[in-house]
């Protein structure tokens, strides 16, 4: 890379986080399915109150057939040799597959907590000003954006008390007070304190949901709880101790960025050899940006602070950055 006197640099940039999902995860870490990508915990101990310590390198020679197919099924590994971060610096999985908001929080929300409250009580949310309201039910919720998820986490625990047992109210409200901590854009050591006891106290009331029936499969109840993102959430206290506030890896920018950068100059093509017609536009759309910002600050001689503020203000609902941005300027 060029430093500012044009002279070129090799640069050796660490592997700082790498926001993916579940899945994604699985791949990244080289991990069979049914395992934590960032634990030894498997589906077993997904449910457990105390997490599992982090996965650690494991060296082991693969030509030697017998002992590394081994290895693998010890430490559950797809078998694959040479993971792209292996020769990466010090980089590893457990520290840079930080915590992902969108799949992590709000759609294990809407996956299993929404299942858990419709299953015994159903839908139950009357239209009044200022709430949202579906009108069809939140079952028929497809594709929902993060505003819908927040607006649902909200609503949740409050549509539901009175018709819960009292104990698996609490495993509900604890879990949401978990999600919500864990979005916090500052972090201390009694917020952190807060977020532990929160997850701590839903583990505790957590077994009134299986009492109640609320936990259902395609062949009736469930006796446990297998699910790889409540595993997650026992590393996040140490993940924000290590990388700061988890929700700056979110992938909602990612996401709204294929609405923005894909859908929207996709509609605007003739449908045929798209590619080229959606990056001419984008190039044309980032040229015409910086044109009106060239002739704003060339006429007003305003300076380029206000600008930044002013177009952090504009992209506000859309990214929901400036909360974080703005006071660091």
């Amino acid at each position: 890379m060029s430093d500012p006197l044009g002279n070129h640099q090799t640069m050796h940039t660490p592997l700082v986080a790498w926001i993916a999902d579940y899945p994604e995860q699985l791949m990244i870490t080289c991990v069979s399915v049914k395992n934590s990508p960032i634990s030894l915990a498997t589906s077993e101990q997904f449910g457990d109150v105390t997490a599992q310590p982090p996965q650690a390198v494991t060296a082991c020679d693969p030509r030697n057939i017998a002992s590394f197919h081994k290895v693998c099924l010890t430490k559950h590994l797809n078998g694959i040799v040479e993971p792209f971060w292996a020769i990466w610096g010090d980089a590893c999985p457990s520290c840079f597959l930080t915590p992902e908001a969108l799949h992590q929080w709000h759609k294990f929300y809407f996956d299993h907590c929404v299942c858990w409250v419709s299953n015994i009580i159903g839908a139950a949310l009357q239209p009044r000003v200022g709430t949202r309201h579906w009108a069809n039910g939140v079952s028929t919720l497809k594709q929902c954006t993060g505003r819908e998820h927040h607006e649902l986490e909200k609503l949740l625990p409050t549509v539901a008390a009175g018709a819960l047992p009292d104990d698996m109210l609490c495993a509900l409200h604890a879990i949401t007070e978990f999600i919500f901590l864990a979005q916090g854009l500052f972090h201390y050591d009694e917020t952190l304190h807060s977020l532990n006891e929160a997850l701590r106290e839903f583990h505790h009331y957590k077994s009134s949901i299986l009492r109640a029936g609320g936990c259902l499969g395609k062949n009736g109840p469930l006796d446990h709880f297998q699910i790889p993102k409540l595993e997650l959430a026992q590393h996040v206290s140490r993940s924000i101790r290590l990388m700061d506030a988890p929700y700056q890896w979110s992938s909602d920018i990612t996401e709204r960025c294929h609405i923005t950068h894909v859908k929207m100059p996709y509609c605007l093509s003739n449908c045929q050899d798209y590619h080229v017609q959606c990056c001419r536009f984008l190039d044309r759309q980032e040229k015409q940006h910086l044109f009106r910002l060239f002739t704003t600050l060339k006429c007003s001689t305003s300076p380029l602070f206000f600008e930044m503020v002013t177009w952090w203000l504009k992209y506000k609902q859309s990214y929901n950055l400036s909360a974080t941005l703005l006071p660091r300027l």
